[in-house]
């Protein structure tokens, strides 16, 4: 998202402050909050907050002020380019969403809070027809998050709160509760959370609801000119409720153990992590799946204008209950040269494949997609740009030929005006 905000008064801002010490005490009072599990959805979401990827409320300092707030519109627009040009829509068609975000800050940084309403603009997901009329009033095109965070000098601590519509177009349909915390001195830092998350926020009886709670618990450590360690642990539990006639339960329970070893150099950097996880099937008395991971990113830059990104990964998953063991490869490399202010031209190639030792699985994918760039003589206020765009995708299916796919597709897009 890409606030731009405005200052605003002290007047009226009691509701605000009301309102966040009512969320507060209801996130510390819901009966959800506790320790459990969830899938490998919820590990990559625990590592990309370690990476400071992940949402949270990091404190606004106000040096001068006891108290202050904003209150900032947010745009969001899906920057997923379509894999083929016959899925092109129009640009007024593209989803997005619009909404209002209202920070405030007290105690000079030692204590902040955030609020978002936002809704869908535009687009027809979750509307196969087009949208309706009244498609702005429908509670499954909303979100709303608040959180809490405070500080001090050692200890970062927070509660956060998310809840998407089934026709949301960024992470639709999911209800979200966590208590997290952090410590960190000097090149140390100790990270955990607890939390709940669940599907089917509008309990919809067609679909049964999925509910995962989880414990995680860090420790890295990060220092200039020294190479970065972290070590996660992670423990999750995912069941299913309000199933359909038809639909078997789920529930199963899970452990993850993961270490990852980065270094940044000059013009390049590269990071190894490497995963460990035990599944249990409590469906069927506890059966157990063994599942490793291995992944290695790599960036280069050997010229200002040149940047290299490759990354290789390894995934195995060996069945207890069936025998069967699942090797899942997998391989990317992407360029981007930017030759003047003018031209760009970006290169993307990866590769993926997953085969069973049982021969119920092989299947292969390639794709690759080069973009050029180029601007053209600003006109005024317009500053036109032109692409050339080329992709080509690959489907097999070694134990249905008939199911293979292959496309190829190329696009020439003039932009009047870059914003």
């Amino acid at each position: 998202m890409q606030p731009s905000g405005f200052p605003i008064t002290i007047a009226g801002m009691h509701n605000i402050l009301k309102s966040a010490l009512m969320v507060t005490v209801f996130l510390v009072a819901s009966p959800v909050w506790g320790g459990g599990d969830e899938t490998d959805r919820m590990s990559q979401r625990w590592a990309s907050s370690f990476a400071g990827q992940e949402w949270q409320i990091d404190p606004k300092p106000a040096e001068t002020s006891f108290y202050q707030a904003s209150l900032t519109p947010t745009v969001y627009e899906s920057p997923i380019a379509p894999a083929s040009v016959r899925d092109l829509t129009l640009d007024t068609d593209r989803p997005r969403t619009q909404g209002i975000l209202t920070s405030t800050t007290w105690l000079k940084g030692a204590f902040s809070t955030e609020t978002e309403f936002a809704a869908n603009q535009g687009g027809t997901v979750g509307f196969p027809n087009g949208l309706p009329a009244d498609a702005g009033d429908d509670p499954s095109t909303r979100m709303m998050r608040l959180g809490v965070t405070g500080s001090t000098e050692f200890v970062r601590y927070g509660l956060r709160y998310r809840k998407a519509g089934q026709a949301f177009y960024q992470e639709s349909d999911q209800d979200l509760r966590e208590a997290w915390g952090e410590w960190q001195n000097g090149a140390v830092a100790i990270r955990s959370a607890v939390g709940q998350q669940w599907n089917n926020v509008e309990d919809d009886p067609a679909r049964a609801r999925v509910e995962q709670s989880y414990n995680r618990v860090g420790l890295s450590w990060n220092k200039p000119a020294w190479p970065h360690l972290a070590l996660t642990y992670s423990q999750n539990v995912q069941s299913s409720t309000l199933e359909p006639i038809g639909v078997a339960p789920e529930k199963a329970s899970n452990h993850t153990v993961e270490a990852a070893f980065g270094y940044t150099g000059a013009g390049w950097d590269a990071r190894l992590a490497s995963s460990y996880g035990l599944a249990s099937d409590l469906r069927r008395q506890g059966a157990e799946s063994h599942v490793q991971t291995q992944t290695l990113t790599a960036s280069f830059r050997p010229a200002n204008t040149l940047t290299i990104a490759p990354t290789l990964g390894y995934r195995a998953e060996q069945q207890e209950w069936s025998g069967a063991r699942i090797d899942s490869p997998s391989a990317s490399l992407a360029m981007n040269y930017q030759q003047s202010s003018r031209l760009g031209i970006s290169v993307m190639g990866n590769y993926s494949g997953m085969r069973s030792s049982d021969r119920l699985i092989d299947l292969d994918n390639v794709g690759g997609k080069g973009i050029l760039t180029w601007g053209l003589e600003p006109m005024r206020d317009w500053k036109p740009l032109l692409s050339l765009e080329a992709g080509y995708n690959l489907q097999v299916n070694r134990l249905m030929p008939s199911a293979q796919t292959e496309d190829i597709s190329g696009l020439l897009r003039l932009v009047p005006a870059t914003l």
